[in-house]
C-alpha cells in the first residue's frame, strides 16, 4: 500500500504523541541526580588533628581508605595570595600578611571587589554579553545593567534560592519600592541575553528558536539538565520525554521576550523612565532643534523670516560664493555644536528582561518542525522531577517554574549550585560535568560530600559566602600543591584531593593584576563603559567593530562582543558567550606567551612600574630589585635572584628605563607571577 503525506504526518504526530510512554519514567527517576538530598552523617577518620571543617572528614576518609595522606600545609603567602584571588581576583597588598585566617576571609569578602569576582563566574554560566552575535550582531547596550544587578547580589549575599527566583520571574514577585521592583526587573535578563537570529524571515520559528534557547539554558545552568536535547524528539539518556519540553515550552511561549518579530528583531526591554526623566529628554531633542536652525540660518537653508527670528544674519561670501576664512570657522564650530548634541544624545533608563505575556499552551512539534503540530500539552514541570500536574491557565506559570526550581526539596538546584562552587574553588567540580548532572554526565569522585554541602548549604540559608568561607577554612584548601611519590602513583590526576591543583590566573585576573601592580587600576564598581547605541549593529561581516579595550576598569566592565571577543579573553580561555559554560578550558599555548612579550598592556604595565622605580631617588639597584619582587610576588627576592637581577639591569642595555622595563617583563610573563600555587 502506498503510503500518502497525510498518513505519513498522522504517524509522526502518533509517534510524537507517544513520547512519554517510551521513556520509563520510574526507571529514569532512580538516577543519582534525581533522588532527593539526604545530608550524610560525617565520615570517621584516623587523623582528626588534621581536620579543620566537615569537608576535610569526607576528604580524608577518601584518602585513608586509598592509603594516602593529604599534602602539608600551604606556605603563608601561597595561602594569602591564593585567598585574594579565590574571593577578589586580585593579588595581595604587598608586604601585607594573614594574621588571623577566619578574619582574612571575612575582610575580603567584605569588599565591593568580591562581588564583581564571583559574577563574573555567573556571568560564565548565564551566557552573558554586550551583543547579540549571530546574523546581527546587535548592541546589548543595556546588558550592563543585569551585570550590575549580579555583581550587587554577591556582595549583598542575596540568598541564592531568592536570586534564582528573581532571574526567572522577578518582574511578577511583589515589590517594596520602586528600587526593588527595578532590580527584579533588570534580574530578567537572565531570560533575554542569549543569541537570537534577529533576521529569520520564518516568525514563528524565530521564536521556537527563541524558547529553545531560555530552555536549554535554563536547564544547564540551573538544574544541571539538557533539556534542549528534548526538542526533536524524547531526550535519548535522560527522562526528558518531547511532551514535557513543550510543557515547559509553553510558559515561556506566555512570556514576552520579543518586542518585536519583524526584521530586524528587536528584544523586549523594561522602561524605567520617570517623568523627570521624560523631561530631561525633551529639552535636550529642543536643543538640538535650535542649533539645527541656527545652522540652517548662517547657510541660507532658511527663509529670512527664520532669520528675523532667531536674530541672525546670513554668513557673508566672497565673490566666488565661498565664506571666507573666518566665516568658515564659525561655521566649524556651530556643526561641531550639532554634532556634538546628537551624539550625546539623551538615553531613557531602560534594560533587557521579560514580561508576562498571554497564558498559552504550546503542541508537540513533531521532529521540532512547528509546521507539524501535535497534541496541546498542558504547561507543566518535568515528570521525573515532579508530580507533572498542570498549571493553571490564569498564569504564564514562570513564577511557579522559578519557584519549584528553588525549592529547597528540588533535588537538583543546591547540588548544582554548591558543585558550582567547589569547581570554581578547586579547577575542577566533584562532579566534573558541572552543566549536566544527567545520565552522560560523569558521576560524583565524592557523592557524600555532594549531598553533605548541598543539604548545608539549604539549611544556612543558601549563603554563597558562607559556602566560600566553610571551604576556605577548610584543611583541604589549604594544603599545598605539591604532590608526594604515593600520590602521583595511586591519584595522578588528583581526584582524591590529596594536595591543591596548580592553577593558573583567568583572563580577567592577569588583566587586572597586571593594573593593579603598576598602580593604574580603577576600582569603580558598577556602571558602563560602553558606548554603543542600543540595537545598533557593532560587528558583522561587511563592517568593522570600533570597540574597544583601553579602560583601566575591571575586566568585568570590558564589553563582551559575540563574534569577536577581546584578544586578551580570546588567547586565555575566555568561554564561549553565547553559551552556558560552567567549565573554562585552561590551555598552554605559544600565542599566551607571544602576548606576554609583545602586547601594549604589558608594555604599559612595565613602563610604569619601570618609571616608578627610577622615581624612587634614595634607591640603589639591589633595593629596587626588592621593591620589583615585593610588587609583583609579594615576596622579597632571594640573594641569588637579586644578585641576578641586578646584573641583567646593568648588562642589559645603557637606557635604565628600557632595562627596568625589561626586568618588569620577565617577571610578570614567569610561572610564578601566571600559577596559583
Amino acid at each position: 500500500m502506498k503510503m500518502t503525506a497525510r498518513m505519513l504526518v498522522f504517524l509522526l504526530v502518533a509517534t510524537a504523541l507517544s513520547a512519554a510512554d517510551k521513556i520509563d519514567l520510574a526507571k529514569g527517576q532512580k538516577h543519582w541526580a534525581f533522588q532527593p538530598v539526604k545530608k550524610p552523617a560525617l565520615p570517621t577518620v584516623k587523623n582528626k588533628a588534621w581536620v579543620k571543617t566537615p569537608i576535610d572528614q569526607f576528604i580524608l576518609a577518601r584518602l585513608e581508605k586509598a592509603g594516602l595522606q593529604p599534602a602539608p600545609a600551604a606556605a603563608p603567602r601561597d595561602l594569602q595570595r591564593r585567598i585574594h584571588y579565590a574571593l577578589r581576583g586580585l593579588p595581595p597588598v604587598p608586604n601585607s600578611k594573614i594574621v588571623d585566617l577566619k578574619s582574612e576571609i571575612k575582610i575580603q569578602m567584605a569588599t565591593p571587589q568580591y562581588g564583581e569576582r564571583w559574577a563574573r563566574h555567573w556571568l560564565d554560566v548565564v551566557r552573558y554579553a554586550d551583543s547579540n552575535g549571530l546574523d546581527e550582531n546587535a548592541a546589548h547596550a543595556n546588558a550592563w545593567r543585569y551585570r550590575d544587578y549580579v555583581v550587587t547580589s554577591f556582595n549583598a549575599d542575596k540568598p541564592f534560592d531568592q536570586f534564582v527566583i528573581e532571574q526567572i520571574a522577578g518582574d511578577l514577585l511583589p515589590t517594596k519600592g520602586e528600587a526593588a521592583r527595578r532590580e527584579q526587573r533588570i534580574a530578567t535578563g537572565f531570560l533575554s541575553l542569549g543569541p537570537k537570529v534577529l533576521a529569520e524571515p520564518d516568525k514563528m520559528k524565530m521564536e521556537m528558536d527563541i524558547i529553545d534557547e531560555q530552555i536549554d539554558t535554563l536547564g544547564k545552568a540551573l538544574l544541571g539538565l539538557t533539556l534542549g536535547c528534548a526538542r526533536c524528539h524524547d531526550h535519548k539518556f535522560d527522562p526528558i520525554p518531547t511532551a514535557d519540553y513543550y510543557a515547559l515550552a509553553g510558559i515561556f511561549k506566555s512570556t514576552k521576550t520579543m518586542d518585536s518579530l519583524k526584521t530586524i528583531a528587536k528584544w523586549h526591554e523594561h522602561s524605567f523612565a520617570t517623568p523627570a526623566h521624560k523631561k530631561l529628554k525633551e529639552k535636550h531633542e529642543a536643543l538640538i532643534a535650535t542649533q539645527k536652525k541656527v545652522v540652517n540660518a548662517f547657510t541660507a537653508k532658511a527663509n529670512q523670516q527664520l532669520l528675523v527670528e532667531l536674530k541672525l544674519e546670513k554668513l557673508p561670501t566672497n565673490p566666488e560664493g565661498k565664506y571666507s576664512k573666518t566665516n568658515q570657522v564659525e561655521l566649524a564650530k556651530l556643526n561641531s555644536t550639532l554634532k556634538r548634541l546628537e551624539a550625546d544624545v539623551y538615553v531613557l533608563p531602560s534594560a533587557m528582561g521579560v514580561e508576562d505575556g498571554n497564558a498559552t499552551n504550546l503542541p508537540i512539534f513533531v521532529r521540532g518542525n512547528h509546521e507539524r503540530p501535535g497534541e496541546i500539552q498542558p504547561r507543566h514541570f518535568p515528570r521525573a522531577l515532579s508530580d507533572g500536574k498542570p498549571i493553571s491557565d490564569k498564569v504564564s506559570g514562570r513564577l511557579e517554574l522559578a519557584q519549584w526550581i528553588a525549592n529547597r526539596n528540588n533535588p537538583l538546584t543546591a547540588r548544582v549550585m554548591v558543585n558550582r562552587v567547589w569547581r570554581w574553588h578547586f579547577g575542577r567540580g566533584l562532579v566534573t560535568t558541572p552543566d549536566n548532572f544527567g545520565k552522560l554526565g560523569v558521576k560524583p569522585s565524592h557523592p557524600e560530600l555532594l549531598d553533605w554541602l548541598a543539604a548545608w548549604f539549604v539549611e544556612n540559608g543558601w549563603s554563597v559566602k558562607k559556602l566560600n568561607a566553610l571551604i576556605l577554612n577548610s584543611a583541604t584548601f589549604q594544603m599545598s600543591s605539591m604532590p608526594n611519590a604515593a600520590a602521583l602513583e595511586i591519584d595522578p590526576t588528583n581526584v582524591l584531593m590529596s594536595r591543591a591543583p596548580l592553577r593558573r590566573m583567568e583572563a580577567e585576573p592577569l588583566r587586572d593584576s597586571l593594573l593593579q601592580i603598576s598602580g593604574q587600576l580603577d576600582l569603580k564598581v558598577g556602571g558602563t563603559i560602553w558606548t554603543f547605541e542600543n540595537y545598533k549593529l557593532v560587528f558583522n561581516h561587511t563592517s568593522e567593530d570600533a570597540t574597544t579595550y583601553n579602560s583601566n576598569r575591571r575586566a568585568i566592565y570590558l564589553p563582551v562582543i559575540r563574534n569577536h571577543v577581546y584578544d586578551l579573553f580570546e588567547l586565555f580561555d575566555f568561554p564561549d558567550p553565547g553559551t552556558v559554560n560552567g567549565n573554562r578550558a585552561d590551555t598552554t599555548i605559544a600565542p599566551q606567551s607571544l602576548y606576554l612579550m609583545n602586547s601594549p598592556l604589558v608594555h604599559r604595565t612595565c613602563a610604569t612600574m619601570a618609571k616608578q622605580l627610577l622615581a624612587e631617588k634614595k634607591l640603589n639597584n639591589t633595593e629596587r630589585v626588592e621593591w620589583l619582587y615585593v610588587k609583583v610576588y609579594n615576596r622579597k627576592p632571594t640573594a641569588n635572584e637579586s644578585k641576578r637581577a641586578v646584573a641583567f639591569v646593568n648588562e642589559f642595555c645603557q637606557e635604565r628605563q628600557a632595562s627596568w622595563q625589561a626586568l618588569c617583563q620577565a617577571l610578570v610573563s614567569s610561572n610564578e607571577f601566571l600559577y596559583l600555587k
